[in-house]
């Protein structure tokens, strides 16, 4: 017998009305809107802690007419995921052509925007996403566009990035031992 397909869709769904610079600042002032829909004003901090665990949709105002609607969770919708396919299957690092085993990553790292936009998503190999999210490299520039800056870099568009250091330089062996030593 067949178990029941699991949804994948989140649990709870938050609608948060907030104003753009209470939501840049991470505080709402005098004037400014920071309200979960339906249940009244609410802290930015607040906001912010909901947003990991559900759905988030920000309906982003000036203080009176939307500005936008924003995506606030950690998670690619279903429409970031189909823009992305149609970019193209490919990790994005400059001449890396892998094509298997991609995940989608926040280009700026989540936790310091709160924000999901197609154009901070990237196709990541596992090498290069561990390389961005554990050694310090960032992808930078546009879709198309884009440059593997190494960590503690001046970004310099015209330059390509570092050649990686040959395996002796690093203290591992070579294939065959040391050259030299023939």
């Amino acid at each position: 017998m067949r178990r029941p397909a699991r949804s994948r869709r989140p649990d709870t769904k938050v609608i948060v009305l907030i104003s753009y610079e209470a939501l840049k600042r991470g505080l709402a002032e005098a004037g400014e809107t920071c309200e979960i829909a339906g249940t009244g004003p609410v802290p930015v901090s607040t906001v912010r802690a909901l947003m990991g665990d559900a759905f988030g949709a920000a309906i982003v105002t000036n203080g009176v007419d939307v500005f936008t609607v924003a995506h606030l969770g950690r998670s690619v919708t279903a429409h970031q995921r189909s823009a992305l396919e149609a970019r193209g299957y490919r990790c994005e690092v400059p001449g890396c052509d892998s094509t298997t085993a991609l995940e989608i990553d926040h280009i700026e790292d989540w936790h310091k925007s709160f924000r999901t936009k197609l154009d901070q998503l990237a196709w990541h190999c596992g090498p290069h996403h561990k390389d961005k999210t554990y050694r310090g490299w960032r992808l930078e520039g546009p879709p198309g566009d884009r440059r593997w800056v190494p960590p503690e870099a001046v970004p310099r568009r015209d330059a390509p990035g570092p050649e990686p250091p040959p395996a002796e330089d690093l203290g591992r062996p070579t294939l065959f031992g040391d050259p030299s030593a023939a």
